[in-house]
């Protein structure tokens, strides 16, 4: 095994950026070269393509990077598990790594050496499986988890079981586990943005999670699951939200961009909109800051020949 993983190339960081049907493509070339831009270690980017439109192929045409296609339409929630899990087995099968960094195609990275502060936590406590926006909004908040915690009660403690039994079965096992590790239910590491370990990922390889095909049923999104199955397998999450690098919210920006500059955030999410100001908006703000700030030792996006 460790013979295995020498000969396998690396990369300090991979980064995992999921497609689906309708996506701009030059939205997510921004979303690369924001994260090349500011990067000034080794990378690689692999494109999670469940457009079923070759948007993968498109992009591959313009930036280097390796494309998984589904086979079928995931779609959303534990579709959109599916289709990360694909990339992330993928990642782990071909390469060795410090970090993943999972981006959606509406997060940005807008300061230098977004992964610094997860490569330290991990050497202080190399069990985080999950690290990101945690527990608390970008006001310090908590996040409302009613909602997934509903929907696993109901799949493991009601005779909503039966609608989904295979599905509900693994859940409660998983559930149980993950109880066990101090978890609590419908918690989660928010989607958007987040880092993964490698030893994590290896782990849910090795359990075979890397997908489990029968989750696709579960009502659950894919951050729901990946941190039931981290608490499950003995990993931890960790909060970079409050004092950290992570700058997120679900629908919108949290604060003005202009503030999360100035409290230094690193990774942002959802640049779609900012109380007036449309996405394509905010993503010229920060490519202007990108081109006025320039580093000559900064990272550059890779275009194949």
């Amino acid at each position: 095994m460790n013979e295995m993983r020498r000969n396998k190339p690396y990369y300090h960081t991979i980064v995992v950026i999921p497609v689906g049907p309708g996506t701009s493509l030059d939205f997510v070339e921004d979303t690369i070269e924001s994260f090349v831009y500011y990067n000034k270690l080794s990378y690689k980017i692999i494109i999670a393509d469940d457009s079923q439109e070759g948007l993968g192929k498109k992009l591959k045409d313009t930036v280097e990077c390796d494309v998984i296609c589904t086979k079928k339409a995931m779609g959303g929630w534990a579709g959109l598990y599916i289709t990360l899990s694909l990339a992330f087995n993928h990642a782990v099968e071909n390469y060795r790594f410090n970090v993943l960094l999972k981006l959606d195609t509406d997060a940005l990275v807008i300061g230098d050496d977004p992964q610094k502060e997860i490569v330290e936590n991990l050497e202080s406590s190399p069990s985080i499986g999950i690290a990101g926006q945690y527990q608390f909004d970008y006001h310090g908040e908590p996040w409302n988890i009613k909602w997934p915690q509903k929907r696993i009660i109901n799949g493991t403690k009601t005779w909503k079981f039966f609608r989904r039994p295979i599905a509900n079965w693994h859940l409660i096992k998983l559930h149980k586990r993950a109880l066990k590790n101090g978890y609590e239910t419908g918690e989660s590491v928010f989607g958007g943005a987040y880092f993964m370990s490698e030893g994590f990922l290896i782990e849910l390889r090795k359990l075979g999670y890397l997908p489990k095909e029968e989750f696709i049923s579960l009502n659950l999104g894919e951050d729901h699951l990946f941190a039931l199955l981290a608490k499950a397998t003995g990993f931890e999450l960790r909060n970079l939200g409050e004092n950290g690098p992570f700058g997120c919210e679900w629908k919108g920006l949290p604060v003005a961009p202009d503030k999360l500059l100035l409290d230094k955030k690193k990774i942002i999410h959802s640049v779609r909109f900012w109380e007036n100001l449309k996405e394509h908006e905010i993503r010229s703000f920060f490519k202007e800051k990108r081109t006025l700030d320039m580093n000559p030792d900064a990272g550059r996006l890779q275009f194949s020949n």
